[in-house]
């Protein structure tokens, strides 16, 4: 069922993309009068539902794997915000007025028979509600099992912890020769597109100090999830930096999918699917960090409460 939906979402958000200026134009511009671009939190709401949808029926795909019943709690509170998108969506077909002169050159037809069409997404919003009791009663159900569900991967938790430090220590190795290679004349290039103006070289050092930085606490990692209690105070700033990574991943995202043009909104995509897999990798390392040490507690000397009996 989650592969299903994901395909379904995944590809009404490529046709929403490709079709997105006949949107603006023959819908918004056309029947309510709303110019192009004009409204930003349109472009937000319709990108972020998209977005957020898939990424909720990827963990929802996970979950078929026996990993953990959390996974599904993302979808349940992206679905829920879906629910209500869609009936605000039918209501505002259903009782705002259309130009009726150019709903008439459109489709042809009265405002009143454009009406019933306001009952399309309230159906669809009802159809996804019964799916989402589904989804919750199947949470409650893995969350009363006795079973246990660490099933997701054969490794240790911090071998794989190590594994992803030395991956990405690898990735920021490369990508530091990349940026003085080449990466830092586009990055230039693309801020004046936007901005309008040259970035500094202050800027450009910043950011390779940033990758320096994230090779450091990389191999921090692989130091920290090998030993003991002490040495996981080593994650700590892995778990800074890229926790700092992931907000601005976000805050970027939210600023390109507010943007006007298709090319802006996959940038916006692509800062999400960062964020979140960033996120996926915090959620690793912070389980490592949190963890105490197995090693039993012993009272002083060996002693137990029988040791101070008299005879």
């Amino acid at each position: 069922m989650g592969g299903l939906l994901l395909l379904l979402v995944l590809g009404l958000y490529v046709a929403y993309l490709v079709l997105i200026e006949d949107v603006r134009d023959l819908v918004l511009h056309d029947l309510y009068g709303v110019a192009p671009c004009s409204m930003p939190p349109i472009d937000t709401a319709t990108d972020v539902a998209f977005e957020y949808s898939v990424l909720a029926n990827l963990l929802l795909v996970f979950v078929g794997a026996s990993c953990t019943r959390w996974l599904l709690l993302p979808w349940l509170v992206v679905h829920a915000g879906c629910v209500l998108l869609l009936a605000a969506t039918g209501l505002l077909v259903l009782l705002v007025p259309v130009h009726q002169d150019k709903l008439t050159v459109l489709l042809g037809i009265d405002f009143q028979v454009y009406r019933c069409l306001g009952f399309l997404p309230i159906i669809l919003a009802m159809l996804l509600l019964t799916l989402w009791v589904v989804i919750r009663s199947l949470f409650v159900e893995l969350g009363e099992s006795q079973e246990p569900q660490d099933t997701c991967c054969p490794l240790r938790l911090k071998t794989g912890v190590q594994i992803v430090g030395g991956v990405l220590a690898i990735i920021s190795g490369v990508l530091l020769v990349v940026f003085f290679a080449k990466l830092d004349e586009v990055i230039a290039w693309r801020y004046r597109a936007i901005v309008g103006s040259d970035i500094t070289r202050g800027a450009l050092t910043a950011m390779a100090g940033l990758i320096v930085l994230a090779i450091m606490v990389n191999i921090l990692v692989i130091l920290g999830a090998s030993g003991g209690r002490w040495r996981r105070a080593l994650l700590l700033p892995w778990l800074l930096l890229y926790g700092a990574g992931t907000v601005a991943c976000l805050g970027a995202h939210v600023y390109f999918t507010s943007l006007c043009w298709r090319e802006e909104k996959v940038t916006g995509s692509i800062l999400l699917l960062l964020a979140f897999l960033t996120l996926v990798l915090w959620s690793l390392v912070w389980l490592v960090a949190a963890q105490v040490t197995e090693r039993p507690k012993a009272l002083v000397g060996g002693h137990t409460a029988l040791t101070f009996q008299r005879l």
